[in-house]
């Protein structure tokens, strides 16, 4: 392994990656979170706040997948992240299925959270 690639492995252990969240932007989604209405979409979801719009559906769809096994909203799953586990194949997942589809939710929800982030001022 070169040495750059030995350094970004070692960086990457020092994130960990829950139900699709990196650690590492845990703050951010966090601060996030705070501006994301009780109910319903974002004011103004097509324009000003697009991207908080998009955080939360992703953020919802996310929580429906490592909570309730898209028992809720698959449709709005498959919406934001393009493909699903069936409810079946989530019944039967091992600890390395869990952890790949929080590295495919990862991969698609950090981008999204820090879009939202710099659309609402956050650093």
């Amino acid at each position: 392994m070169k040495k750059d690639e030995e350094n970004i492995m070692k960086q990457l252990e020092l994130f960990t990656n829950s139900w699709g969240l990196n650690s590492g932007f845990e703050n951010l989604a966090n601060q996030l979170t705070e501006l994301l209405p009780m109910q319903g979409r974002c004011e103004s979801p097509m324009s000003k706040n697009k991207h908080l719009e998009k955080f939360r559906r992703a953020q919802n769809a996310a929580y429906d997948l490592f909570n309730n096994g898209l028992g809720n909203k698959r449709g709005l799953f498959v919406s934001v992240f393009g493909d699903a586990p069936t409810q079946k194949s989530v019944n039967t997942f091992t600890k390395v299925s869990w952890e790949q589809w929080e590295d495919r939710v990862e991969e698609m929800l950090t981008p999204m959270i820090i879009a939202a982030a710099k659309e609402q001022g956050i650093k």
